[in-house]
């Protein structure tokens, strides 16, 4: 069983690269078929292996010897290793098909942002819709959820506004505010002030990262990559130390 979730891991993780790379520059998923992103010459199949294709082709293209980036084979390994985790953490099957669609969606928010500064809509509209589907189907009380989630995204919105127009300049993008709200109506409301604390943390050392390497202080942060990160740590920390209960508020 391990190998197979192993495998079935890797692909996922080859689909979510495609994700990552086209949702950002409103391409399809479907066509054209892979390609070298430098030549635009199409891959054979067995350029396509999760991660042996990788090291095989020693990190450059076969076509024009371009180098390939190492996110490819680290959101392979990340996937697999969320599939692995839930298998083994998540006893409930409705649980863990959602666990992976939201991680798995929040590792793609991870690099979008990271690289181009946004978060797909349609990325939040499919999580919001798993994690409806999974309250429906589990019999959850859904209205105080969603009550809760439209309460801290008019919260925060206003608070966004606010600060940027003290600094002026944004503060913070829109799509942040509804990650923000999909985050709430997963977990509870407790839950997703300590993710956005430790976000900020997250943030600040990213700054002082830049900034040391820099030296400017005028630094734009992908603050959805850090959400993404810590709620995909979060949640599996909770449920890894069977703390859940504690914040289920």
């Amino acid at each position: 069983m391990f190998y197979l979730l192993v495998i079935l891991g890797l692909i996922f993780g080859s689909f979510l690269n495609v994700l990552i790379l086209r949702l950002p520059n409103n391409l399809s998923i479907i066509y054209p078929p892979s390609h070298c992103l430098a030549c635009k010459k199409p891959l054979m199949w067995h350029h396509n292996i999760p991660i042996l294709s990788y090291f095989f082709l020693k990190g450059n293209s076969y076509c024009c010897d371009k180098p390939i980036s190492i996110q490819y084979p680290i959101v392979e390994l990340i996937s697999a290793l969320l599939w692995i985790w839930s298998y083994y953490f998540i006893p409930d099957i409705s649980t863990k098909i959602l666990f992976l669609v939201l991680s798995s969606l929040l590792l793609v928010i991870f690099f979008t942002d990271l690289y181009y500064f946004i978060i797909p809509l349609e990325i939040n509209v499919i999580m919001f819709l798993s994690i409806l589907l999974y309250k429906i189907y589990n019999l959850k009380i859904i209205l105080g959820d969603l009550l809760y989630m439209l309460i801290i995204c008019f919260l925060f919105l206003i608070f966004i506004i606010l600060f940027s127009n003290l600094i002026k300049k944004n503060a913070m993008g829109y799509g942040d505010i509804v990650l923000i709200g999909v985050i709430s109506f997963w977990l509870s409301w407790i839950d997703t002030l300590i993710i956005i604390f430790f976000s900020c943390i997250v943030s600040l050392i990213h700054w002082m990262i830049i900034y040391l390497k820099s030296r400017k202080s005028n630094i734009r942060l992908p603050f959805g990559s850090s959400l993404s990160l810590v709620t995909i740590i979060y949640y599996m920390i909770i449920i890894s130390y069977n703390i859940n209960m504690i914040f289920n508020i």
